[in-house]
């Protein structure tokens, strides 16, 4: 039963506090965040420490790199790691909308997923998004849409599929609500659903976030509150 449970867990938060999933970085811009996250997946603890980090080549080619660890309060020997890295081709399109193409590699099932997902792997996303603002500019809203959809595939076979979706809303000044869905499938006990809101507030090269993460489909219980923290330089 143990196993299954931190199956489970493993599984769980890949993503972390939302990331523009198709805007690039400005050319040498560097965008650095970590994030901490409490989960509880039927009744077993664990916290998720996520570093993320993005680098501009230009002002087209952003890389990326990722790196979590998993360490449960009890039964040290399912804590694991993993990392990803990535590179992202940003295309700008009419009416603000923003298309990206990105690919890499990524090892270590706290990034990868879960039973069997351990392994070195590749991972391709298309994603697209709009940054825009509703409802006119003296009552109108600044809000921010994003769809994304990944595949990975690891040496052993472990196949992963994700549909995600998000929504930012800017709520004052600087203060956002951001609000995604994710939606995984594929082999060795995949399926899962996920509902994450969280505020974020924004200030001169810094970004400080916290929310909760809930999930409404799968196999197990599961919940999670996060802080985070980011800077830009």
């Amino acid at each position: 039963m143990l196993r299954w449970v931190s199956i489970g867990l493993s599984a769980t938060f890949v993503a972390s506090p939302a990331l523009a999933s198709p805007w690039s970085r400005g050319d040498s811009e560097l965008y650095a965040r970590l994030a901490i996250s409490r989960h509880t997946v039927d009744g077993l603890d664990g916290i998720r420490w996520d570093s993320y980090s993005e680098y501009g080549l230009s002002d087209d080619w952003t890389v990326s790199l990722k790196y979590e660890r998993l360490e449960f309060d009890r039964f040290g020997e399912f804590d694991r790691d993993g990392w990803r890295v990535t590179a992202r081709r940003g295309f700008k399109l009419p009416k603000g909308l923003v298309f990206a193409l990105e690919g890499g590699a990524l090892s270590g099932d706290a990034i990868g997923g879960a039973a069997g997902c351990e392994t070195l792997g590749a991972e391709a996303r298309v994603s697209i998004g709009q940054s825009t603002r509703v409802g006119g500019d003296t009552v109108g809203q600044d809000i921010f849409w994003f769809a994304e959809g990944a595949v990975r595939s690891h040496e052993d076979g472990c196949q992963r599929e994700r549909a995600e979706i998000g929504l930012g809303q800017r709520l004052y000044k600087d203060v956002w609500l951001v609000s995604q869905a994710w939606f995984d499938s594929g082999d060795s006990n995949a399926s899962s659903s996920k509902y994450q809101f969280e505020y974020l507030w924004k200030a001169d090269g810094f970004d400080i976030s916290a929310g909760t993460l809930i999930e409404f489909g799968g196999e197990f219980d599961e919940s999670a509150v996060f802080f985070a923290v980011a800077r830009t330089f």
